[in-house]
């Protein structure tokens, strides 16, 4: 083959072997559990007292947790979730593919552990359609450990990838091993290569072997083992080396193929009938760890076999028999379950054990501890890697949960055993041909095994019958043929009759107190294997020996499953399907109805958790078929006398019109089954339909608690054990009502037969049972001892409440709770969580109840104890952990942040294990929807104290929050981590919600949305606490803030970016909260470099936010976030080249000046931006007012417009909808109104009727409150609560302090217009000056002179103050009319270059007006006091008599000589 065709081949072979292992799931946890109990058997070899680093328990974990993780991703159909998993699996597996080969990890050799994190990693690829990693990873494992992938990991793509290359070594393996046999064989010179070769091929050659021999059967296998890895290693890289991503290109010249070359040259061409099973050489079974594969990697001098046949050798010279005639009895020889726990079983030889050894009295143990020190005899059977039998369900699948026991074993090749299962289950042994091949191991828990290859058996047999006269393998100790008081042998017979017939299933897979096939087989310490419900229920009577022996058993516990004899088993009924239904009556699904139901009703959690609770307290024998062996539990007998003595009670229940009868009868049969010790042929008697029946009508009608309990607990064991009594009562509606009506009146144990039922929703919620329940769960039952249900009552209405909680729709579940809640359910259940049995249950109620009323959390925090929460945390499975997380979740979203640090704090020191390390083991393996929760509690945990310089629990929990703010395909994974962070903010409700937004809002000066939340929370103000809540908030946001800015250098802000693009609405507004919430605590923490970090990922999503959004609130957080970059030249500079786009929007915002006004000051003063560009306005409205003379006055307060008139009149317009409309008009001045002032809540008129008016506004409305008559008509006016300064026709100005008269100062000039700062009065007086005046002391002070013109005087008409600065603008000198003085230093610092007279000035925040008398109003820039633009007014060169400008800087109000009032919008 040609590159390319070599390229295609691997394609399509490994691409096969991955997508067959990838659809078959049970191979794949088969391939888990028999790789973990080859970890578990090197953990039992390890010193017990040598103590296991935390980084290698820590790489065996992710391991697990990444092959768990694929698991998760291989089984889910939601595309996040997988993606979520595959990206998690990566991560773990990588640890362990990286690891030194020529190391170890706990014990572990690296190099095992890299091939299996490279297999996986092969799957991995290959779900995520890369094809070309996945095969580089396959590769590469065979590269790491060639020994190991190819028995354990893959040895289906073994054979087909290397093997056609290892012809020439199997059969130089062949002609050797051959070579061997021949020597054992006697009379075997005229035996063929070819043609006899497989029919001698077999283990009792290896145990008529002498020490000799064995040994070099030893070498040879050791050193056929090393030219199959040495070749493996040596076409794996070759494969790797032809598969690159050049490797289809011309130009690239294929490798050079290599060679397998064996130790010596076959003198014999490959003889086709060597069976696969040979040609992967050695296996070293499960339970024997790693060390001997460890130590033939080392050059150790211990051959492969070496410790079974040394053992062998040593005592062969001290016993007459190389078998230990007078050590053993036939049936004491026992194999390990090791040597059948292979998982590569070649299918097509399906295996068998015969288990059925017989002890003689109390010889057992001193003869099987006699055998183990001396005769150890070692036949290994033959398996084939290239296939495996099914997993059982009952294998655990945790790397962690296999434990074998005894010294690891030898590492050898095994061969098939001479099997027959007609030959030992039913002829007699024949005493020429019979012999043993059975194998004794230490520790093997007693499990006895032999093999049976079903493919070729029939084959097999014939063979060793044509060479039964030759007496070939006979063997003459006459300790093979010894029995014990007529038991027959455990040996594997070589002979049967030919007219035996398979017609029974072997007597070892039948339990001798049943009398049927085993369903799970326990092998006790006497060595004798027994149904596990049937030696539960023979110890449960009061026995304590084994019912065969009787001898005394010592063990407390009942050992694991005989999971060797359990895989025989199924193997067994596959071969004999027509058997199987005659001879197998073991336990259906509807032999075991809790069981079975609970697992059907996976969905609810409440049945999930009482399964679990069932299974720890049932200790009764289930249903099964009883056979009339004298060894039953019950005699046939004694059950045939309760029987007869059950009838007549039965028909008087059945038939009988008197209640007392009845209820005497229910009693009676209640303490004859009781007698029987639940026996299942007393529960088959008992589930007949009438009985049924008339126990429901009991039910219905007496009123005897002792008889309704009786009556129930009756029911309730029937369903146990039959499924189909429950549905006999679930068929009929009034059953059930009867049932609900019992709870509802006070009887819990109703709850019971209840929850067996397994109503569904609707049934339950149409009785209303939830107040009853609350009620019963409060109440202390009486206790009957002689009635013990499977389940409390108690627990079981509290699974009943939860399902109800849990069913139907979100509205009907928050009605449920409420009902919980009304009843006042929480402190109950509160106090019930000291129960262990139903903790689950609670804690889900509890739960539910915050979800549907948020406030109840409080109630919840200030009575709950949280060690048992913390403990079934600890000690529950993942969907337990779930809950739990999600309760603390939620319990920890108080509105008080004092309150919830000390519940954190709780959390923290409370249980017996450290919380935070739970919790960040649980973080590592946690379902999706419970990272971003465990995650948030995690940091939350951690940021109790001030975040220290590293933290793994921090790093942990901020990296998984900010891996879902990356899933930007994921909205809804986006959302929910954006809100565990608000909710990590701690801005939050009474209900939990949080309102960090309406807080951000209010902090940019648009308040309403936090006051009506504040209004509705009704929080006191007055709180004594409240400044150390505020304390307690203020340095909560600096952790979190310093915590996530500063992770791996503020990767946060790159994650928000990303949210900040979702389409999702809901996404994009909450990052956009989160976002502005962290720049805006930039300010808070020390600078890192994160604000640059901040600026680099943020700055341009803002600026499209303030572009792009409709909406006013984001708009505002937007700009609230961009003002804390404005102080970054390089930040302003960036926002510069967008100001033309968002000068309009933020003009838009004045009213939140907090925001805007900073940002628009930054803009217009930057020397980049073109303001004349910026500057934009239209007129909106032109009033036509001449019939009240010239507007002389205007002035703008609260969004209202007031007007005054040379004839006296004032008006009031309403500017808030720019239209100018009329409020209000008024005549109270019969005179000119010269000036409008307003200072506080008062306004202030001058007229020159000679009075001064004080007024007030209500309801859009002013009402004169104070009329001074000052005997002069009034100019220019400024006042405030204390006094008030005017100027009239005279020289001048005169200070009026409501109540003295009138003081005259600077008496000397001739002023023109006032300006008033703190206690300082500033005058335009005629000559162009400016005098400051101290009103404490009435000094002045003049701060700026003028000259006088040639022709005509120099005025000052009018002053403007801000910031320190003021403008005087008056007539026009030297081509300037104003000028700017610092009020600090009373120097002029600038001027207002313009060819007109100033008459009248306005400003708002960004610029200046200055109206003329020729109609021109020029607009200048505030801080530059550079001319922006004109603007001129209609009707010609009318006279400017008055402006007003909104302090918002929307408009602007133009009085005119004509009588004219305009409005423009400064757009």
């Amino acid at each position: 083959m040609n590159q390319k065709d070599i390229v295609t081949f691997l394609t399509t072979t490994i691409d096969s072997f991955i997508q067959d292992r990838l659809i078959d799931k049970e191979r794949r946890i088969q391939h888990k559990e028999q790789c973990a109990e080859r970890l578990a058997a090197e953990d039992e070899s390890i010193d017990k007292e040598s103590e296991v680093r935390y980084s290698d328990q820590a790489v065996l974990a992710n391991l697990d947790w990444g092959i768990e993780a694929l698991e998760e991703a291989i089984n889910t159909y939601n595309m996040e979730t997988k993606i979520a998993r595959l990206d998690y699996a990566e991560k773990m597996l990588q640890v362990c593919a990286m690891l030194n080969p020529d190391r170890k990890t706990a014990g572990v050799p690296n190099f095992y552990l890299s091939a299996w994190a490279h297999l996986n990693l092969s799957y991995l690829w290959k779900l995520r359609n890369n094809v070309q990693n996945s095969i580089f990873h396959a590769l590469e494992m065979f590269i790491v450990d060639p020994f190991f992938s190819r028995i354990d990991f893959a040895p289906e793509l073994w054979k087909d990838l290397f093997l056609p290359h290892m012809s020439s070594i199997v059969g130089w393996y062949s002609e050797e091993r051959h070579r061997l046999m021949m020597e054992v064989i006697p009379d075997s010179t005229d035996l063929s290569f070819t043609a006899d070769f497989d029919q001698f091929f077999n283990e009792s050659l290896i145990c008529a072997m002498r020490p000799h021999q064995v040994e070099k059967l030893q070498n040879l296998e050791k050193l056929y083992g090393e030219s199959l890895d040495k070749n493996t290693t040596l076409y794996a890289k070759y494969y790797k080396d032809c598969f690159n991503p050049d490797s289809t290109t011309s130009s690239k010249k294929a490798p050079m193929l290599p060679i397998a070359e064996p130790p010596m040259t076959p003198l014999h061409e490959l003889s086709c009938s060597i069976p696969d099973y040979v040609k992967f050489g050695p296996i070293l079974p499960k339970s024997a760890g790693f060390s001997p594969a460890l130590k033939a990697k080392d050059g150790a001098n211990e051959t492969i076999r070496g410790n079974v046949t040394s053992s062998h050798s040593q005592k062969a010279d001290k016993s007459s028999s190389s078998w230990g005639a007078k050590e053993k009895t036939i049936g004491e020889y026992e194999d390990s379950d090791d040597d059948l726990d292979d998982p590569y079983i070649d299918r097509d030889r399906k295996t068998q054990t015969t288990l059925s050894p017989r002890i003689k009295g109390q010889d057992i143990e001193p003869k099987v501890h006699q055998l183990n020190q001396k005769n150890q005899i070692y036949s290994p059977p033959v398996f084939s890697p290239s296939d495996s039998p099914r997993a059982t369900p009952e294998t655990s699948s945790s790397l962690r949960a296999i434990h074998t026991k005894g010294e690891p074993k030898c590492l050898r090749l095994l061969s098939r055993r001479f099997s027959d299962t007609s030959i030992f289950n039913s002829s007699p042994i024949s005493p020429h041909l019979s012999t043993d091949h059975s194998i004794s191991s230490e520790d093997s828990d007693n499990e006895i095994m032999g093999v049976k290859n079903s493919k070729r058996i029939n084959h097999y047999s014939e063979n060793i019958m044509n060479h039964e006269k030759d007496n070939i393998l006979s063997f003459n100790d006459n300790s093979l043929y010894e029995n014990q008081e007529g038991n027959s042998s455990c040996s594997l017979s070589l002979k049967s009759e030919k007219s035996t017939v398979q017609s029974r299933p072997p007597k070892d897979f039948v339990c001798p107190i049943t009398g049927q096939i085993f369903s799970d087989p326990v092998t006790l310490e006497t060595g004798q294997t027994y149904e596990r419900k049937a030696i539960q229920e023979w110890l449960r009577t009061g026995n304590t020996t084994c019912p065969i022996t009787r001898q005394s058993i010592s063990a407390s516990m009942l050992p694991k499953t005989n999971y060797v004899l359990k895989r025989l088993i199924t193997s067994w009924k596959e071969q004999h399907p027509e058997l199987v239904q005659e001879f197998s009556n073991s336990p259906s699904v509807k032999d075991f109805p809790v069981v079975s139901s609970m697992q059907k009703k996976a969905d609810s959690p409440a049945h999930k958790s009482a399964n679990d609770y069932i299974r720890q307290r049932s200790k009764r024998l289930m249903q099964v078929p009883v056979a009339s062996s004298p060894t039953s539990v019950i005699s046939q007998a004694e059950v045939e006398t309760i029987i007869n003595c059950l009838k007549p009670y039965i028909s008087s229940l059945c038939t009988s019109e008197d209640l007392q009868e009845c209820e005497d009868s229910v009693l009676a049969i209640a303490r004859l089954w009781k007698d029987s010790k639940n026996d299942p042929h007393i529960h088959s008697h008992l589930s007949n339909p009438t009985f049924i029946n008339g126990l429901v009508e009991i039910l219905s009608a007496a009123l005897n608690r002792e008889v309704l309990r009786t009556s129930i607990y009756i029911l309730s064991e029937l369903i146990f054990a039959d499924e189909s009594v429950g549905e006999i009562l679930s068929n009929v509606d009034s059953d059930f009502d009867c049932l609900a009506t019992l709870l509802k009146n006070g009887l819990i144990e109703a709850a019971v037969l209840i929850y067996q039922l397994r109503p569904v929703y609707d049934q339950l919620s149409a009785h209303e049972l939830i107040p009853s329940i609350v009620q019963l769960i409060q109440n202390k039952n009486e206790e009957f001892d002689d009635l013990q249900f499977l389940i409390h009552p108690k627990d079981a209405a509290l699974a009943i409440l939860e399902q109800i909680l849990l069913g139907g729709d979100e509205y009907s579940r928050s009605l449920n709770a409420l009902s919980v809640i009304s009843a006042n359910g929480i402190p109950i259940l509160v106090k019930y969580m000291e129960r262990m049995e139903g903790r689950r249950s609670v804690v889900s109620i509890l739960l539910c109840c915050m979800q549907a009323e948020k406030s109840c959390r409080s109630l919840i925090a200030n009575r709950i104890e949280l060690s048992p929460v913390l403990e079934l945390f600890h000690s529950g499975n993942d969907s337990v952990r779930g809950i739990c997380v999600e309760f603390l979740s939620q319990l920890v979203q108080l509105h008080r942040r004092t309150m919830c640090n000390k519940l954190l704090q709780i959390i923290k020191d409370e249980g017996a294990f450290s919380t935070m390390h739970t919790f960040i083991v649980y973080l590592q393996m946690a379902p999706m929807e419970h990272q971003l929760a465990v995650a948030s509690l995690l940091l939350q945990l951690d940021l109790l104290v001030e975040p220290r310089k590293m933290s793994i629990f921090r790093e942990e929990a901020v990296e998984a929050l900010i891996e879902s703010l990356w899933r930007k395909d994921f909205s809804n994974t986006q959302t929910k981590a954006l809100d565990a962070l608000l909710l990590l903010i701690g801005h939050l409700t009474s209900s939990g919600k949080s309102y960090t937004e309406a807080w951000l809002l209010k902090i940019a000066g648009f308040d309403q949305p936090y006051n009506a939340l504040m209004k509705v929370e009704q929080l006191e103000k007055h709180d004594n606490d409240l400044e150390d809540e505020e304390n307690a908030m203020s340095s909560w946001q600096k952790r979190v803030a310093f915590v996530l800015c500063n992770h791996e250098k503020g990767s946060i802000f790159k994650a928000l970016e990303e949210c900040l693009k979702s389409t999702s609405l809901e996404t994009a507004k909450s990052c956009l909260v989160v976002a502005t919430w962290l720049t805006h605590m930039l300010s808070t923490i020390p600078d890192t470099g994160i604000r640059d970090v901040a600026r680099t990922f943020l700055l341009e999503e803002l600026i499209h936010v303030l572009q792009s959004s409709k909406n006013l609130e984001e708009t505002i957080l937007a700009t609230l976030a961009l003002k804390n970059f404005i102080s970054d030249p390089i930040a302003l500079e960036a926002l510069g080249t967008y100001a033309k786009s968002i000068y309009k929007t933020l003009r838009k915002l004045k009213k939140y000046r907090v925001v805007s006004a900073d940002i628009i000051k930054a803009l217009l003063n930057l020397k980049s931006v073109d303001v004349t560009s910026l500057w934009s306005c239209k007129e909106v409205v032109e009033l036509d007012l001449s019939s009240n003379g010239e507007v002389l006055s205007l002035l703008y307060v609260n969004g209202r417009v007031l007007s005054g008139h040379s004839d006296g009149t004032m008006k009031v317009w309403d500017a808030e909808k720019r239209v100018l409309r009329l409020v209000q008009e008024t005549h109270e001045h019969n005179k000119a109104v010269t000036c409008l002032y307003s200072s506080g809540d008062k306004l202030y008129s001058g007229s020159l009727d000679k009075t001064i008016r004080v007024w007030t506004m209500k309801c859009d409305k002013i009402h004169c409150v104070q009329v001074h008559d000052i005997k002069e008509p009034v100019y220019e006016l400024i006042a405030n609560d204390k006094l008030a300064c005017y100027v009239t026709q005279v020289t001048g100005a005169k200070v009026y302090n409501w109540s003295e008269a009138p003081k005259i100062i600077n008496f000397n000039k001739h002023v023109k217009c006032l300006a008033m700062s703190g206690n300082k009065l500033y005058c335009g007086c005629s000559g162009y000056i400016v005098q400051e005046v101290d009103l404490s002391n009435y000094t002045s002070n003049t701060i700026l002179s003028g000259t006088r013109k040639l022709l005509g005087k120099q005025f000052i008409h009018s002053l403007l103050i801000y910031d320190d600065f003021l403008i005087a603008g008056g007539s026009l000198v030297d081509s300037t009319a104003g000028k700017i003085l610092s009020l600090s230093s009373k120097e002029v610092v600038g001027s207002l270059s313009t060819g007109l007279d100033i008459h009248r000035m306005a400003m708002n925040s960004d610029f200046v007006f200055t109206g003329t008398k020729c109609g021109t109003i020029e607009v200048w820039l505030k801080y530059k006091l550079s001319r922006v633009a004109s603007i001129k007014m209609a009707g010609g060169h009318t006279k400017i008599t008055s402006l007003a400008s909104d302090s918002d800087g929307v408009m602007l109000f133009v009085g005119s000589s004509d009588g004219k009032i305009q409005a423009w919008a400064l757009d």
